[in-house]
């Protein structure tokens, strides 16, 4: 994992609804189920979907949830709240505004009222929950502000004379949209410790969706709205069109939202580089929807028909996430995630003298399938020392070509001084063990911020878990670690032992087979806490670690 700082990549359940509909069917490439159904004019559906579960609110008869893990089941009921229109999940865990106007929480097994006398929205993330309230302190004027509660404190996170509303939650830091103008609503933002306006528009901004410091919303410019994106920079519009784009959720660098044209409404997403048509029903209108990184659910109307909705999204980018090798050269090989249009890789193989060492590569890529970049080598600091930023230096240039025919493959051309080497290389854990990827989609780069320039690759499927950890021997080089072991979809906690890997094959030299040296590394345990945060322990010291968003 590179220093962000250099340039290259820097239920009990209470009851079943046996009404539901399990059918499927294929709208515009996707696989979708119809998990609701009712043809009343007085009810409708609220959804929110979590990394496992599918929640729905039917509006006259209470809130059912459904194991995305296990589809062969109905929605289940978890609570007779009825007229609910405010949900949020995350994880399995749901949160909603009953109608009393207080926010409850189901944690999978029980229900837990978290704070009464709320307004507008909430949004739920792990533990913590933001939140609107009215602000009584003058009597001649009440405004709302957002308020986090998390599992210690409740916090205050804007305090004005104007209304705040509508907030989004990733961790402890909020976005929302506040009157500040008094005629219409702006974007703010809070990472943790600062406020930060981020718009200033004539037109309302509003519907933010925030996810690892990003955050997607809506803007009308005077004619419709339109759906923006910021990560830091400018803001940039992903729509620019003469319909209403509306209702964003981001996740994983990739925004989903809902566009009406006419009397047709459907769902569209943008993939970090491009626009893709994810429906093709032409609904008379879509109440919600909600999106978590690979599949989505919706609530929409079509006649007198009025449903709810799952569906996977294409796997395209997924199906280059992970380990990769060729079986006549076992103990090398590179690991790869695909985010969006971006791409971050290692090439773990051996230095002169036999010891594992490791390249990195990635950013943007030039189109759908191909890469051109900078190839690093990394010196970093002794691991068990005090903390220092690791150096860079590029050593050559390397050709990423993701092939999906004649078969799934990956081919790399490295050019390391006045030497060329080209590898085609396949997916190592369908070989190795066969079985679908963990529902939570933990397979990627994971990382401790406060030690960045290390990291490890995770690959979970098939009820097994393959990693390395990529760090600094005491001479400061780059070196490698490596653990496989049994590890159950869904399982929270992994232990194993470290091994190292000695006398393989430089990058620009034949093929040596190299030798494992078993246990070398040392014990290592990590607890997920959810898909995007874990803890890692390794003898004394414990890395809190997260999703690595390049």
């Amino acid at each position: 994992m590179k220093p962000k700082t250099a340039s290259a990549l820097s239920l009990p359940l209470l009851a079943l609804y046996l009404t539901i509909f399990m059918v499927r069917s294929s709208w515009a490439g996707l696989d979708t189920i119809q998990l609701a159904q009712t043809h009343s004019d007085n009810e409708f559906f609220t959804v929110a979907l979590g990394d496992g579960h599918a929640f729905w609110s039917h509006y006259s008869k209470g809130i059912y949830a459904w194991n995305t893990a296990n589809p062969i089941n109905a929605g289940q009921k978890i609570s007779d709240d009825a007229k609910v229109t405010v949900l949020s999940a995350s994880g399995n865990r749901l949160a909603w505004i009953d109608g009393g106007n207080d926010i409850q929480l189901w944690d999978g097994k029980s229900i837990v009222e978290q704070e009464d006398d709320v307004v507008d929205t909430i949004s739920l993330y792990g533990d913590n929950i933001a939140f609107v309230e009215k602000d009584r302190e003058n009597f001649l004027h009440e405004d709302t502000e957002i308020f986090l509660r998390t599992r210690k404190d409740k916090i205050q996170i804007s305090d004005n004379d104007y209304d705040d509303k509508q907030p989004s939650l990733f961790g402890e830091t909020v976005a929302w949209v506040g009157a500040h103008d008094g005629d219409n609503f702006d974007l703010f933002y809070w990472d943790g410790k600062n406020e930060y306006k981020l718009t200033d528009s004539d037109g309302d901004d509003l519907e933010p969706s925030l996810d690892k410091g990003a955050i997607a919303w809506t803007e009308y410019d005077g004619d419709d709205f339109e759906i923006l994106y910021w990560n830091g920079g400018a803001n940039i519009h992903i729509t620019d069109d003469n319909v209403d784009d509306r209702s964003p959720v981001l996740r994983d660098g990739k925004i989903i939202w809902v566009k009406r044209d006419g009397s047709c409404s459907d769902i569209y997403m943008w993939d970090g580089s491009q626009t893709i048509r994810l429906t093709d029903r032409c609904y008379d209108n879509i109440n919600s929807v909600d999106f978590n990184g690979h599949a989505i659910l919706w609530s929409a109307s079509q006649g007198s028909e009025k449903g709810v909705y799952y569906a996977k999204l294409p796997e395209n980018a997924r199906q280059f996430t992970g380990w990769w090798y060729n079986p006549e050269e076992p103990g090398t090989g590179i690991a790869s995630e695909v985010m969006g249009n971006k791409i971050f890789l290692t090439w773990f193989v051996y230095d002169s003298a036999g010891r594992s060492t490791w390249y990195s590569a990635g950013g943007e890529m030039s189109g759908r399938d191909s890469f051109t970049g900078s190839l690093y080598k990394w010196t970093g600091w002794p691991w068990g020392n005090a903390y220092s930023p690791p150096v860079p230096e590029i050593v050559g240039t390397i050709i990423v070509v993701l092939n999906e025919i004649p078969f799934k493959s990956i081919t790399f051309t490295a050019t390391i001084g006045n030497k060329v080497v080209t590898k085609t290389v396949r997916p190592f854990m369908p070989d190795f063990v066969p079985g679908p990827e963990d529902p939570r989609h933990l397979t990627g780069w994971w990382y401790d911020p406060s030690y960045d320039g290390m990291g490890f690759f995770l690959d979970a499927r098939g009820g097994y878990m393959v990693l390395v950890w990529y760090n600094y021997r005491e001479d400061g080089s780059a070196r490698w670690w490596t653990s496989d072991g049994y590890f159950p979809n869904g399982a929270s906690t992994y232990s194993d032992i470290l091994d190292a890997w000695q006398g393989g094959q430089c990058p620009v030299c034949p093929y040596k087979a190299p030798t494992i040296i078993p246990g070398k590394g040392g014990p290592l345990t990590i607890t997920f806490t959810d898909a995007y945060h874990a803890t890692a322990t390794d003898r004394n010291i414990t890395l809190h670690l997260q999703r690595f968003n390049f």
